[in-house]
């Protein structure tokens, strides 16, 4: 699934869509900034206009290398075609490195040129390992090159067996006499450049060692398939060289083949190349310089310059234009079929299909009326038409075994426009109760196949993933790649490491990179070489290396390895294809998206321990539906933690928006898209929804597809139903539109489709400015606006995750923390706001804590002492704002203390509740409570039938605690999170601790888990062992030697040193303690510390804010949480701090920001001054005029230009 936004800012879509002027421009560089709409998929391949000379002397260049070659080329396959255009080149080889990561960029580029397209790869033979890091890669080279059709599939396959019997990324290992085998005539062997066999041969042992190596290649693949190439860069030895191989060809009566080795389209790149080569054998240039070629000759070159130079060798030229024409072949040719299903004897997959469709509808709609049934058919014969059926199958497999798996998954995007995907149970989006038009799914004019996406939960999706190669086999499936190019940020570091320049240059110089899309923006002032500048952005967008894909998998009838070569992934138990979704798509590979979403692993995560705490089970099905108090809740802007409207810009339009009902947030997650809202389309549904501005309709007849929002266009379905009621279009019709529109090569196809449509307008009156206007609005909102179908999946989980939160605070938070890392927050501000709403929060212990989070009663392990508690030093000084004395903590912003003692019920046993005194058991192995405690809150609460939702009353008192059902159950952090700990050793110590009872003290957990003395200091810091008796100094004193008594010793032969009387710790030291050992302060908050300071100064808390006088200007202060600088944003910067009663949104002009960068951009915490504003929905910003770096001397890192 993707969404491909047109080059117009959201100002300018609202223009249009609401007729007012605006101003106009695109943002520089735009990549989507903090927008999870932008699609990071890759636009058709746009030709440039190119002469190409009419006079060219015919050539085939029969042996170049892209920039898929990972850091060995400096040129796109784009250029590489664009400049073979250019110079006239009759046909072009591109042979990369072991694979065929860059052919479908190099077919795409060459389908609008004369240039043909001849496939083939340059195989590295006898590596010892992978090559990364050598100046010189040891090795030799052969070259081969595809033969038709065939020939391609035999070469796929052998790379394929080569890089999987390699048995690791970057290392195939190849077999001359398999290849042969495989080649079987099929491919032309070209016998290469210096690193090939006979080049190597004869630059060690002279003519008669490279003839023996000329004469093997001919036994093994043939006298007609072998090639002497010759190459002439203009080095001393060139036409020597050249002379003993063509004499050495002429003996065997072997053709020879001039290429010029291309490794750059013009030479031009030569310096960009040569630093890319530093960059690969990670070394400087100048330390490279040695191994470096003292021409820059690799380049295209034109039909008469090679004729030029290879005039001793008459007709070899010419030769190469044959070859090209016996080899050359349409790429997507060689595209596959959809494995065949296994369907019940006497079924077809369509027939079989049918049933399955037609057995849920009494489940589904047992009241199904004509219409409906007439639309079910109807997908279902556009299915058959396209013979569809295999992938509908598939997807349902899938989603089959991961309900009979227990893994919570749900498809999402366009498939929620299928009734068909509702019938079988693959999306919970009901397409006909919402009309969603089939066409924006599957269409019967489209040639490509449909695109279902399927979330499942992130921690458990690897399951489904290993399901999927288990069933349909290694060879037929595969996962597809994700090419990791260069950003600015990497790029400026490899490119300044490449020109000599020391690490902390590099690092420095990378900070100062102050974007992270598409574009090099170092803002002024900066520092950063010239040099570095020009070779770092000559280098964006270029491929480094081979990723894998989020969740996409691609499965075929034949082995995929026939079609694309497959090779080993980082990840243990994968396996990817060399190309990315993009050239898949192209291709026309089904792709299956296998997405792990982590929200899907929170709620299941709650769900569980909410069953295993209070006994109440839950499912996305059970949970009540259309509560008031959790729509009160999220008009509150308390959405920290809920999925999709936790942002800044999405908190900050739920108080304007007010949602009352499940539709509400399915719009509430359309409008903030693509980036945060900077005055565009939002505004006239807001102003609509609050009854500040009349509903108006262009047309009567639009009414029933603009009614639900309120008269203005949202969703990418309402164009095509808006092209429909007024245009007299068929869904095809409409969708070929939409898709037309939002294509930079669709402009031809709409004329026809256009001309449709202003008659279907004039038949219903509308002409002139009225139909102009409205062909506008549909073409602005043609590739812009979101998807329904995607808004309503989202949209689930949206009221899902919001409802848990208000009732299962506790849970809520025990959920995220075991998810991470996912979502808009850092743990340690879920924590933060978890607390603000009574939920208690302890540390890890080593006896009470799980593996992850964990909820245990309130007063589990209260028979023993908590954390000492200490006090600052006396001369703290006011004006350095050092930490000042610890006050009471202050109750959260609803009025509820951030610490809440809970009423239990009269026949709550405390022995029910209680930690056995022999062996609290408050987990389970996997870290899940197995005693449960009486739900608390409003029986009300859990009724499946809640009353109406009224009206949203800001100013009436939030009432949220009255609905919290888990009061009685407080978090205990789970052990992985302590620094250097991790999950494999917090596994190992609960599973011991389950399996033979608690740890008697240090020694004993050593010798039980093998701990080393930094992972006992680490729990230590953290205050895991103080249920041993030991403080935290005291834990650490005792570590070194603690650690030293392994099991392989005598019991007690070790000498223990008593540790000697430790003061208290201050509350300040037991702050940072905590969050350099887990990132997180369990009851207290960095700033707290500062408050005293502060105060004196007049520096006001978010608190504060919300009455504070607006208009005024101010100062605040905070930890920096976020920094974002959306593309859509004309620079301007926002920053969310937070204090220790919550967030403040903080804007920051261009001007603000060049005159602080440095400051903004690297302290941890900041003073910022400036003008409180305040809407009258109660929204709250700073625009600030001036920052202040605040020094709190604790560990905290911010999550920026996200």
């Amino acid at each position: 699934m993707g969404f491909n936004n047109p080059s117009v800012p959201w100002s300018e879509m609202e223009r249009v869509l609401s007729d007012r002027r605006r101003p106009q421009g695109v943002p520089a560089g735009a990549d989507g900034g903090d927008s999870p709409a932008w699609s990071h998929k890759r636009g058709p391949y746009v030709p440039p206009e190119i002469e190409r000379p009419a006079d060219a002397v015919p050539y085939a260049e029969l042996h170049a290398h892209s920039s898929y070659s990972f850091l060995d080329g400096a040129s796109s396959p784009e250029d590489l075609v664009e400049e073979a255009e250019r110079l006239g080149l009759h046909a072009l080889a591109l042979a990369d490195h072991d694979g065929f990561y860059g052919i479908v960029r190099f077919a795409e580029a060459a389908e609008a040129r004369a240039v043909r397209t001849v496939f083939g790869a340059e195989l590295s033979l006898q590596l010892p390992k992978p090559q990364n890091g050598e100046p010189d890669p040891a090795g030799s080279h052969l070259l081969v090159l595809a033969r038709q059709e065939e020939g391609y599939h035999r070469l796929a396959s052998a790379l394929t067996h080569a890089q999987l019997r390699g048995a690791e990324k970057g290392r195939p290992v190849y077999d001359l006499d398999e290849l042969a085998a495989q080649a079987d005539g099929h491919w032309a062997v070209l016998t290469g450049c210096r690193k090939g066999a006979v080049r190597q041969a004869l630059a060690a042992g002279g003519a008669d060692a490279a003839a023996l190596e000329l004469d093997r290649l001919v036994d093994l693949f043939g006298r007609g398939a072998v090639h002497v190439e010759l190459i002439d860069h203009g080095e001393p030895r060139d036409s020597t060289v050249n002379d003993l191989l063509a004499a050495l060809a002429a003996e065997r009566g072997l053709p020879v083949i001039p290429t010029n080795n291309v490794h750059y389209a013009a030479p031009q790149r030569r310096h960009l190349a040569a630093a890319i080569a530093a960059v690969r054998a990670n070394r400087s240039l100048d330390e490279l310089d040695g191994w470096l070629p003292v021409h820059a000759g690799a380049h295209l070159r034109s039909g008469a310059e090679m004729t030029a130079r290879f005039a001793r060798y008459p007709g070899a030229v010419a030769r190469t234009v044959a070859l090209a024409d016996e080899l050359a072949f349409p790429l997507r040719s060689a595209r596959p079929a959809l494995p065949k299903q296994q369907v019940p004897e006497g079924h077809t997959p369509m027939s079989w299909l049918r049933h399955l469709v037609w057995e849920a509808v009494p489940r589904k709609y047992p009241r199904l009326k004509e219409k409906d049934r007439v639309r079910i058919e109807n997908e279902l014969a556009v299915i058959e038409t396209k013979d569809f059926p295999g992938y509908f199958l598939i997807v349902y497999g899938i989603v089959q075994e991961a309900r009979r798996r227990g893994i919570l998954c749900q498809g999402r995007g366009s498939a929620a426009n299928s009734a068909i995907c509702y019938l079988l149970d693959i999306t919970a989006v009901d397409a006909i109760l919402y009309d969603l038009p089939f066409e924006r799914f599957l269409s019967s004019l489209r040639d490509e196949e449909p695109d279902i996406d399927v979330d499942f939960d992130s921690d458990r999706r690897e399951e489904i993933i290993q399901w999927v190669y288990a069933t349909y086999g290694r060879h037929n499936a595969a996962q597809v790649a994700n090419v990791i190019q260069y950003r600015p940020k990497n790029a400026v570091r490899d490119m300044a490491r490449a020109l000599g320049y020391s690490p902390g240059q590099q690092d420095a110089w990378s900070k100062q990179v102050e974007r992270w899309g598409a574009s090099l923006d170092t803002g002024e002032g900066h520092d950063i070489p010239d040099q570095v500048i020009e070779y770092a952005s000559a280098l964006l967008k270029a491929p480094r290396h081979l990723g894998i894909h989020s969740g996409g998998m691609v499965l075929t009838d034949r082995p995929v390895g026939e079609v694309v070569p497959i090779e080993h992934a980082r990840m243990p138990g994968r396996t990817v294809i060399q190309w990315d979704k993009d050239d898949a798509a192209w291709m026309g590979l089904v792709k299956f998206d296998l997405l792990g979403l982590g929200m899907l692993a929170a709620l299941q995560y709650c769900f569980d321990l909410i069953r295993a705490s209070t006994g109440e089970e839950w499912t996305l099905a059970t949970l009540p539906k259309e509560e008031a108090a959790v729509y009160d809740m999220l008009c509150r802007a308390d959405s920290i933690g809920v999925f999709q409207v936790e942002s800044r810009a999405q908190m900050g339009l739920l108080p304007r928006l007010q949602p009352r009902s499940f539709y509400d947030l399915v719009v509430e997650i359309a409008l903030i898209r693509p980036g945060p809202i900077q005055g565009g389309a939002v505004h006239p549904f807001v102003r609509r929804k609050l009854g500040r501005e009349k509903v108006t309709y262009p047309h009567p007849k639009l009414e029933p597809v603009l009614a639900r929002t309120l008269g203005i266009p949202i969703f990418q379905e309402q164009l095509m139903q808006m092209a429909m009621a007024v245009g007299g279009l068929t869904g095809e019709d409409a969708d070929l539109m939409r898709r037309a529109m939002g294509s930079k090569r669709g402009l031809e196809r709409i004329d026809s489709l256009r001309e449709k449509l202003y008659a279907g307008m004039a038949e219903h009156g509308l002409v002139g400015d009225d139909a102009d206007a409205i062909y506008a609005k549909i073409q602005a909102f043609a590739n812009f606006g979101f998807a329904e179908s995607h808004s309503l999946s989202f949209g689930l989980l949206v009221y899902a995750s919001s409802w848990l939160k208000l009732h299962y605070p506790a849970a809520f938070l025990a959920g995220l923390l075991r998810a991470q890392p996912m979502g808009f927050y850092s743990p340690a501000t879920l924590v933060a706001d978890a607390r603000h709403h009574g939920v208690e929060v302890r540390r890890p212990d080593l006896h009470l804590s799980g593996v992850q989070a964990v909820l245990e009663p309130v007063d589990a392990g209260a028979l023993r002492a908590g954390a000492l508690r200490g006090m600052p030093s006396a001369d703290a000084s006011r004006d350095d704002l050092r930490p000042s004395p610890a006050r009471p903590e202050p109750a959260s912003a609803d009025g509820i203390p951030l610490r809440t003692a809970r009423q239990r019920s009269a026949d709550a046993s405390r022995d029910d509740l209680r930690p056995s005194p022999a062996r609290p058991e408050p987990a389970s192995a996997d870290g899940i409570p197995l005693r449960s405690v009486r739900p608390t809150g409003l029986d009300a609460c859990a009724e499946r039938e809640q009353p109406p939702v009224g009206e949203f009353d800001r100013d009436a008192p939030d009432e949220s605690a009255a609905h919290r059902r888990d009061g009685e159950l407080t978090v205990r952090l789970g052990l992985a999170g302590v620094k250097g700990i991790g999950v494999a050793v917090a596994e190992r110590i609960v599973a011991e601790r389950e399996a033979h009872g608690r740890y008697r003290d240090l020694r004993d957990l050593v010798r039980r888990t093998d701990l080393t003395a930094a992972q006992l200091e680490s729990l230590a810091t953290a205050g895991a062992f103080e249920c041993l008796g030991l403080t935290r100094r005291e834990a650490i004193w005792m570590a070194g030697s603690a650690a030293e008594d392994r099991a392989r010793y005598l019991p007690d032969s070790m000498v223990a040193v008593q540790p000697p009387l430790f003061s208290d710790p201050t509350s300040y030291e037991r702050l940072a303690a905590d969050l350099w050992a887990t990132g997180i302060s369990t009851d207290d908050h960095p700033m707290t510390h500062f408050r005293s300071g502060l105060d004196a100064r007049g520096v006001l808390t978010s608190r504060e804010l919300r009455t504070f006088e607006m208009g005024r200007r101010i100062e605040v202060a905070g930890l920096v949480t976020h920094r974002q600088r959306p593309a859509t944003a004309s620079g301007v910067t926002f920053l969310n701090l937070e204090d220790e009663h919550g967030l403040v949104n903080v804007v920051c002009s261009v001007g603000v920001w060049n005159r602080y960068r440095r400051v903004v951009r690297d302290s941890p915490a900041l003073i910022v001054r400036g003008i409180l504003e305040r809407s009258v929905e109660g929204v709250t910003n700073l625009l600030a005029d001036g920052f202040e770096d605040l020094r709190v001397g604790v560990t905290h890192a911010s999550r920026d230009f996200r």
